[in-house]
């Protein structure tokens, strides 16, 4: 009596089954998809489920095989293979209620078409029993972890194809596919060992050369031996030198970017929209949507980081000066003393474009003084005039004109900047037909 009273109450707790506060009872012939909770198997369980992998395999594959079949849920067109892995989901569901995992002698058993829990229970030890159940219901779920996203696809395709039966898939999928039965499980376990020793000397090795480099850039920092005020110190000024580009030059230097940076905008405008337009019309015209153009504006007055100088303390060195201005130089006009653009010299312009690719390696040097308050003149000025969502739909607009258009002379970016450019005192710019700037119309002339 008092046996099958524990049997029962193993029964219970089994299959969770309670009573709601309204002292409704729920459904006795479901087995909840979440039996029990993760328990702590032993070694000697590990090792029950490893030796029984085949057969766990095989029996997976072929209830998997047979409930897809019996749904016809490769039949129902788009999201059927969905329908497929919610099938996998639910195989360790279908594995307790027809199969049984007996601890003892290792090895997974089909239940009679008759056998129930009660049977179970009372034909040998209930305890061992559902520790059985419970390792059994972890093991399939861990299975399927490995294997479900495979399992899915498999047999997603024997049954749609029509081929073969749900044993003949199980005995392929676990023979042939993932090697967990027959003499391919040892073959596959001893390469899998291999490979893996493989990758490891690898990564000894990727670790050892990680470690010389960075003792190599610990040596090569000439930061790394100061006192950790003297660093916090340079960190400090690193960093207003980042935020504030002009504030360790001298006050002649400052007073003429200043004053370029002002004068050039509309001229600058002109020439970052010209790259963009540039860069975009290389592009197949399935690439130059108004969505594709929008990143190159956004990086029209970058010219990428500085790879000849590593970073200190965290802080990146400024980037380089646009590619747009290797093709200019900003001049001082005698006449009104004022800032223009100029086309860079023939020879300069060549050494200008040797240094553009040695960038790409930073094996670069530092521009001379004057090519660098240049550049540094017209980026600065390029992040005051650029407003790059504004402009690329304007720009989008006028490429769409000029390739309606039949005048060849038809400049997209020119008349972008004549639309959209403005100069310090946000007054429109106004651009000849070579796309040189023109004085802007006094009042009394309007």
């Amino acid at each position: 009596m008092v046996t099958r009273h524990l049997v029962c109450v193993g029964i219970f707790w089994f299959l969770g089954l309670v009573f709601s506060a309204s002292g409704e009872e729920k459904d006795e012939s479901d087995i909840p998809d979440k039996v029990g909770a993760e328990v702590h198997m032993s070694k000697q369980e590990r090792k029950t489920l490893k030796k029984v992998e085949c057969g766990m395999c095989k029996a997976v594959l072929r209830e998997m095989h047979a409930e897809v079949v019996k749904h016809s849920m490769t039949s129902k067109g788009w999201g059927s293979e969905s329908q497929v892995w919610e099938t996998s989901n639910a195989m360790c569901l279908a594995m307790l209620q027809k199969y049984k995992l007996d601890l003892a002698k290792e090895k997974i058993e089909k239940k009679a078409e008759d056998e129930d829990e009660n049977m179970g229970m009372a034909g040998g030890n209930p305890q061992l029993t559902m520790r059985g159940m419970l390792v059994l219901k972890m093991g399939c779920q861990r299975w399927l972890d490995d294997f479900g996203g495979d399992t899915t696809g498999f047999i997603y395709k024997r049954v749609k194809e029509g081929t073969g039966t749900p044993e003949a898939s199980a005995k392929e999928f676990c023979y042939d596919v993932v090697n967990q039965c027959g003499k391919g499980k040892k073959d596959a376990a001893k390469k899998e060992k291999k490979n893996a020793e493989v990758r490891e000397v690898k990564r000894r090795e990727l670790r050892k050369k990680e470690d010389k480099q960075e003792e190599k850039a610990q040596e090569d920092n000439p930061f790394a031996k100061l006192p950790k005020d003297s660093m916090a110190g340079l960190q400090r000024m690193l960093e207003m030198a980042k935020d504030d580009p002009l504030h360790y030059m001298e006050e002649p230097a400052k007073l003429r970017i200043q004053q370029g940076v002002k004068e050039l905008r509309c001229e600058v405008c002109r020439a970052a929209l010209g790259q963009v337009l540039e860069d975009v019309m290389q592009r197949p015209k399935s690439m130059r949507a108004e969505f594709d153009i929008l990143p190159f504006a956004e990086g029209a007055c970058d010219g990428g980081p500085d790879k000849s100088v590593p970073s200190y303390f965290g802080i990146d060195p400024p980037s380089l000066a646009p590619v747009w201005a290797d093709k200019f130089r900003p001049k001082l006009d005698k006449k009104s003393n004022k800032y223009i653009l100029k086309g860079f010299p023939k020879k300069a312009g060549k050494k200008r474009a040797a240094w553009r690719k040695l960038t790409l390696t930073g094996a670069h040097k530092p521009p001379p003084p004057e090519e660098y308050e240049g550049d540094m003149m017209m980026q600065m000025s390029c992040k005051e005039v650029m407003e790059p969502a504004r402009m690329v739909e304007v720009l989008y607009e006028q490429m769409g004109k000029c390739a309606s258009s039949k005048e060849k002379a038809c400049d997209a970016a020119l008349s972008t900047a004549a639309l959209t450019c403005r100069s310090i005192d946000d007054a429109q710019c106004m651009y000849g037909s070579s796309g040189e700037k023109k004085e802007a119309p006094k009042k009394e002339e309007l």
